[in-house]
Formats: C-alpha cells, sequence, structure tokens
C-alpha cells in the first residue's frame, strides 16, 4: 500500500461517522499489504525499505506442518531452468505450502520468477509455513530483500539433511520469516512484555537457570525469580539476579506453600503482559521464548506450549526422541511440558489463576483453559529439553519409562533439540 492510499484512506476516515471503526480498518489494511517497514537490520533482519512484501501470518504459518517428509524434491518452476548439478523430482508451479513443505525441500531460481522482490516475497511466506527452500543461484538483491539470516539458511547445503536436521532447518527458517516479514511484525511497534515466571528450592541448580533466562533473544523480557524455602540457601542471589542483561525481581515465598502458591506470588510481583513458566532444571534455547510468541500470534490460542519431544537422562548422558510426542503443532493438545507454557495476565485471571496444588499445576493449567473455552496450541518441541536428573521430580516417573517409549535414542545432547551443551 502506499503513502498516498493510506492518506486517502484516512482522510475518507474522517469524513465518517464511524471515525474510529474506519481509521483501524484504514492501518489494518496498511499493514497487511506491508507497508509497515521493518524495526531495523540487527540481528539479519532486511534494512529498512529493502525488503519482501509483508505476509499475513494467520495465513502463512506452519500449524499442521508434517513431521516427516519423503526423500523427494520440488522445484518452483520448469526443471529445465534449473543449473546444472541442480535436480528436482517435479516441478510444482503452484506456490501452494500445503503442498510443497510435503518435500524434502524445493528449490529455486531467480528464472522462475518476475522479478527479484516478488521472489523474496514467495520465498519468505514458504519459509513462514515450513517448507524447506534451497536457492540454488547466486542473486545479489536477495541478501538484503530477505535479511542475512534467512539468506544464510536458505544458499546453505540442504540435500543431506537427515529428518532431525531438516525440521531444525525449518524452524530456524520460519523464526526469521515470521520475525522479520509478517505484518504483525511489522506493524507491532512495540512486543508484548513477557514476564519468566521461575520458581525453585534447589540452590545447585540457580547458576543453570539464570543462564537459561539470560540467553533468551526476545528482546522484552523480565525475570520473576521465586524462591520456595530456606532464603539463606540462595546467597547473594539479589546480586545474582542484578547482574542479569534483563530487568529481575525476586520473590521469596514460605517452604509451606504449594508450587500454585508460590506461581501466582510471581505473577503478583510480574509486569508482564504475558507470562510464562520456565521451571530451573530444564534446558532452553536461547529462542524459545520467541518461539512461544510467534506461535501465539498465528494460532491465537489463549494458552501455548512445547511438547516434551526432547528428554536428556543425566544418569547415561542420552538424549530420548519421544515418539509419543513426535507429533505436528496442532490446537487442543494436552501434552504441553509445564517449563513451556505462555498464556497472557488477562487470561489466567479469567481461570482465577494457578491452582494452588502442590502437584499437577501445570496439567490443571490447561484443563482450566480448556473449560473456560479457550484455546490450547502445542507448538514444536525444539529449543527446549526436559532433564530427567533424579532429584525430586514432581512428574515421578522413572528413566525406563521415556526409554520404552522412545522413537531414537542418541548419546549425549540432541543437536536437534537445539539447546546447547549441558555446561554451555
Amino acid at each position: 500500500m502506499s503513502l498516498r492510499r493510506l492518506r486517502a484512506d484516512l482522510w475518507r476516515a474522517f469524513n465518517k461517522r464511524r471515525t474510529v471503526w474506519w481509521v483501524l480498518r484504514a492501518w489494518r489494511r496498511a499493514a497487511l499489504a506491508g507497508w509497515t517497514r521493518p524495526r531495523g537490520a540487527a540481528g539479519g533482519r532486511p534494512l529498512p525499505g529493502e525488503s519482501a512484501r509483508a505476509f499475513d501470518l494467520r495465513v502463512y504459518n506452519p500449524i499442521h506442518w508434517p513431521r516427516h517428509a519423503g526423500g523427494r524434491v520440488a522445484a518452483l518452476g520448469p526443471l529445465e531452468r534449473l543449473p546444472p548439478g541442480v535436480e528436482a523430482d517435479r516441478s510444482v508451479r503452484r506456490r501452494d505450502p500445503l503442498l510443497l513443505r510435503r518435500y524434502h525441500h524445493v528449490e529455486d531460481v531467480q528464472a522462475f520468477h518476475s522479478d527479484a522482490v516478488t521472489r523474496a516475497g514467495d520465498l519468505a511466506r514458504l519459509a513462514a509455513a515450513g517448507v524447506v527452500v534451497h536457492v540454488a543461484d547466486a542473486d545479489p538483491r536477495l541478501p538484503a530483500l530477505l535479511g542475512g539470516d534467512l539468506h544464510r539458511l536458505m544458499t546453505a547445503d540442504v540435500a543431506a539433511l537427515d529428518v532431525g536436521a531438516r525440521e531444525l532447518r525449518s524452524i530456524r527458517m520460519r523464526r526469521a520469516a515470521l520475525r522479520n516479514h509478517s505484518s504483525w511484525a511489522r506493524a507491532t511497534t512495540n512486543l508484548p512484555p513477557v514476564s519468566v515466571l521461575l520458581a525453585t528450592r534447589r540452590p545447585a541448580l540457580l547458576s543453570q537457570a539464570l543462564a537459561a533466562v539470560a540467553r533468551q533473544s526476545y528482546p522484552r523480557l523480565e525475570l520473576v525469580l521465586a524462591l520456595h524455602g530456606n532464603d539463606r540457601a540462595f546467597p547473594a542471589v539479589q546480586r545474582r539476579v542484578a547482574e542479569l542483561p534483563l530487568p529481575g525481581t525476586v520473590v521469596r515465598v514460605p517452604g509451606s506453600a504449594s508450587l500454585g502458591a508460590v506461581l501466582n506470588a510471581a505473577v503478583a510481583a510480574a509486569g508482564g503482559e504475558l507470562l510464562t513458566k520456565m521451571d530451573d532444571d530444564d534446558r532452553y534455547g536461547a529462542d524459545h521464548v520467541w518461539d512461544l510468541v510467534l506461535a501465539r500470534a498465528y494460532s491465537r490460542a489463549e494458552l501455548v506450549g512445547k511438547g516434551a519431544e526432547f528428554v536428556y537422562l543425566a544418569a547415561s548422558h542420552r538424549t530420548v526422541c519421544d515418539a509419543a510426542s513426535w507429533r505436528p503443532e496442532a490446537y487442543g493438545s494436552r501434552g504441553l511440558a509445564g517449563g513451556t507454557l505462555l498464556i497472557s495476565r488477562r487470561d489466567l485471571e479469567r481461570i482465577g489463576g494457578w491452582r494452588e496444588a502442590r502437584r499437577g499445576v501445570d496439567q490443571a493449567l490447561i484443563g482450566d483453559v480448556l473449560r473456560a473455552g479457550g484455546g490450547v496450541y502445542r507448538t514444536h518441541g525444539t529449543g527446549f529439553a526436559l532433564v530427567r536428573h533424579g532429584d525430586r521430580h514432581t512428574w515421578r516417573v522413572g528413566d525406563g519409562w521415556f526409554l520404552a517409549r522412545a522413537d531414537r535414542i542418541i548419546p549425549g545432547w540432541a543437536a536437534a533439540a537445539d539447546v546447547g551443551e549441558p555446561d554451555a
């Protein structure tokens, strides 16, 4: 949408009786048409004013993205236009992400498109939907139009990626596309502030837990650390929280309080519009909070979270990929890991807060949201690993339970989990 068109819409709006409604509609049309520019070029973002056209993330998103794709390769145009050495099994002329994301990846060259700007827009939309795209030619305009991060992912070698590596590539592509090229991201002047609720009664895990919060890439984040029990067991905790690269608050709750009461005390001290729970013993990748915020934006669900697709067994130094958790992104799932839940303050208040129980508070929250008519959405599990170390777990099952359900067992940490090494 041009600036002239926007001004005309606004002028027409002020000459209507329903002024507010018309103004909002004009701005919405501008945002969905891609008129609003990106906020900057940091972190591999496109340069302002030189970017792919924005897309509506309600249309282009990874909902129901298939986890397993065959080895077939598609091309976005006639096969004879592919450069030497680049092969595809089928030419798919329709740029339909529901079809294309069922291929291992798609090959693309400039000859398939009318111009570089149109090409960049097509590729960004496909990436947002989970399609693994490979750019098979050199185009000097694409890095500026797509942004450095997305362009690098699309030009990297893709043919040899196995199931886990292919999914990780898809997730990284969709993160970059949704953050930089969706109309939601470009029209959002200020991202919603998120408060991390971190309850702990284990001093030995405090350093790891603080590091997990500090490494988050989401820009509007605060920590509410709820110390559950003996204050003296956490030396210099105020100083350690003050040294974090984000705002932090320490809340002290008696050891006799239930876990639900501890979380409600953390909520009372939180200032964020969105609230997310993180556990002290689990592992989180740098983009974990970003994943949840994006999932909430395109799913519009009241409660979002990740499944425990990766479970690290500390005793045997193995990572279990849970076959039962290996499902597409979808609505209505109760299989959300408690250390990944994200909900707005308003929606949490609407259901009465966390239940004041000692165990099962996470499943109780999911059930309360569903009973209130709210949506529950499960996004991908990458960037989160459930850790089983044998020390006072609220979920009391042994390692054998996870091993029996395993789809794959990987020595050490699984790279596909995208959470780094244990001491990172």
